[in-house]
């Protein structure tokens, strides 16, 4: 009985500790950064332990390279727990492929990619591949996680450079490094970090990166086309003025078609806004990634004659186009996505991706967006409220684009709600401003039809509808709003109780479910979050309103909500609204923060419109 309790008491531990193991763990990686004769050379290490099939994922392997970024003696080898090699990478089986997406012709990152799998757990995938550069900005932005919840046990950094190489570095949840001089006349940098792969991604989070350790290491001093220099915001900008020079010559047909299409135009904002149509009807965005390469645009004239371009490319022919009209514009760059991510101006380096053009007239600023197919004077949740480097020789200066307002992301619903037996017969006429109108342009642009039917019913419907019909309307080019209007069925929007039928509310959306105590990182709203429903309900044949919901408002410094109800004739009018502002809050107001939006959903999904059968 002992036997059996002990063995019982062994299993079960072991299935503890298999439990927690993570899908797979970086075992070792370490990166050895060599700058000689004005090369950089970078030799890689990742050893990877699988621990079971979900952890398969990361024996699939992708290495960025491109024209300038050189990748060779890529070599990869399973081994086993005692070190034994079980399984070699073959050559034939390291596929080249360009990094295309779905809104670009072509772009010029490529990548290598192979799998190797073993059939027995845990097994240790182990790679090494060297990179080489002659043109560079970066030494290394260096972050040695894989993935934020795969822990990292031992992670090395070496870089070995000239001592008369000024270097600039910066690091972030990592030591500094050990820094010796070597009897050759360099100097050898090393830092050493671990991380416990304990962080996931979370709704309203900053970037998950600026939890990660990393070190950024620049030289002070650099050649990439031009001579450049990181001593200051001001020297980094002159480069980048200096190897724009020349590059807004436009060929003779396209300024005879300038004057053409503007010869009728006199006032400036007119003519901005007509060339930009112009600008989104003839040319097409590429992608050529700015943050590892490919920093000087291509030529106007090339954009003119071949109508497509990347960011810095489309952006250097608007300029162009402007000049033309004697028009005064800025190449602007910024570090655009989802979240805001704030350039850290105590650090003069690269920490841009992508361009945009910022145009200052008498009265207003014109912020644009040269890759976009959106509005006119419209940059979006991609490039709001940034700090962003307006380019301008030797005076080139921060400033910080236009925050959203309430107003410019304002989602509105109407809807209309009939009974047929026990099915509500509903109709949706929504208009979408905001991140929403954004996607839906993209569904429009990048997707086919059965593609665009697919993420409608998907993620555009209320749940547990059917869709009957939809249509997208883009009113205009410049409105920065779309409306769709789609019918449904729903069968669980009545509930009859004898003579009594209580129908639910069509509720906003759960911002958030993650309870405090599994909170890791602090808010970020990075833009406000405004929806307004206004929602008709026709009382059915034979019923009465039993009574009338009394309204709600509530008010919290996090945001605001309200619910409304009216009666008119056979109708009952309900008119919510919810407005979430924008701002950052520490971890310890989480707590009071999902409190606030526990209460709204409360009242979203317990509130009921009772009919009653009228008696005679």
């Amino acid at each position: 009985m002992k036997q059996t309790i002990f063995f019982t008491i062994i299993i079960f531990s072991l299935g503890e500790i298999f439990a927690q193991l993570p899908d797979a763990e970086l075992m070792k990686q370490t990166t050895d950064i060599v700058v000689k004769n004005g090369e950089l050379l970078k030799t890689h290490y990742y050893e990877i332990k699988i621990n079971n099939r979900k952890g398969e994922k990361f024996a699939t392997v992708s290495i960025p390279f491109s024209k300038l970024t050189k990748v060779r003696k890529l070599k990869a080898w399973i081994k086993d727990e005692n070190g034994k090699t079980l399984k070699k990478l073959k050559k034939g089986n390291i596929i080249e492929r360009s990094a295309i997406s779905d809104i670009s012709l072509y772009e010029d990152q490529y990548i290598k990619e192979f799998t190797l799998l073993h059939t027995q757990y845990p097994y240790r995938l182990v790679y090494t591949y060297q990179s080489r550069e002659k043109q560079y900005l970066y030494l290394d932005y260096w972050i040695p996680v894989i993935d934020s919840r795969m822990p990292t046990w031992e992670a090395v950094l070496n870089l070995t450079l000239p001592q008369d190489l000024a270097l600039h570095f910066s690091g972030k949840h990592i030591d500094d490094p050990t820094v010796w001089q070597t009897e050759n006349g360099f100097k050898r940098y090393v830092w050493k970090t671990n991380y416990a792969g304990n962080l996931k991604s979370e709704v309203f989070s900053p970037p998950l990166h600026h939890y990660l350790p990393s070190v950024v290491l620049v030289p002070g001093n650099f050649s990439f086309d031009k001579e450049g220099s990181f001593e200051n915001w001001n020297a980094y900008g002159m480069w980048q003025h200096e190897i724009m020079e020349g590059l807004q010559v436009l060929p003779a047909s396209e300024i005879g078609k300038l004057e053409q299409l503007t010869k009728d135009l006199t006032d400036t904002l007119e003519i901005i806004q007509h060339l930009y149509h112009y600008l989104q009807d003839e040319t097409r965005y590429v992608n050529v990634s700015i943050e590892t390469g490919g920093m000087k645009p291509y030529p106007a004239k090339y954009v003119s004659e071949n109508k497509y371009g990347d960011c810095k490319a489309l952006t250097n022919y608007f300029m162009a186009l402007l000049s033309k009209k004697s028009i005064k514009s800025y190449y602007t760059k910024v570090y655009a996505g989802d979240k805001i991510h704030e350039i850290d101006k105590n650090f003069p380096s690269q920490q841009f991706n992508h361009v945009i053009l910022c145009i200052p007239l008498s009265n207003d600023t014109i912020w644009l967006d040269c890759t976009s197919e959106g509005a006119f004077n419209y940059l979006g949740t991609f490039t709001q409220n940034r700090n962003v480097l307006l380019v301008d020789q030797n005076k080139s200066v921060f400033v910080r684009t236009p925050s959203l307002k309430p107003a410019e992301v304002l989602e509105s619903r109407t809807i209309r709600i009939s009974e047929k037996g026990q099915n509500a017969n509903i109709h949706f006429t929504n208009i979408y401003r905001g991140r929403m109108y954004e996607a839906l342009l993209s569904l429009g642009q990048n997707f086919n039809n059965s593609e665009q039917q697919r993420i409608f019913r998907n993620y555009i419907i209320e749940p547990g509808h059917q869709l009957i019909n939809h249509q997208i309307n883009r009113i205009n080019r410049d409105s920065a709003f779309i409306e769709v209007s789609y019918s449904s069925t729903y069968n669980q929007l009545y509930q009859q109780y004898a003579n009594e039928i209580l129908v639910k509310n069509i509720p906003f959306p759960t911002f958030v479910d993650q309870k405090p105590s599994d909170r890791q990182l602090p808010l970020q709203i990075n833009y406000p979050i405004n929806k307004t429903d206004t929602i008709y309900y026709q009382i059915p044949a034979g019923m009465k309103l039993n009574t009338n919901p009394p309204g709600i408002e509530m008010k919290s410094k996090y945001g605001k909500y309200s619910m409304e109800f009216e009666k008119s004739g056979n109708t009952i009018r309900v008119v919510k609204s919810i407005l979430i502002f924008e701002g950052q809050y520490p971890l310890e107001e989480y707590k009071d923060f999902y409190t606030y939006l526990k209460q709204v959903n409360n009242n979203e999904n317990k509130t009921y419109i009772i009919f009653e059968k009228v008696t005679k």
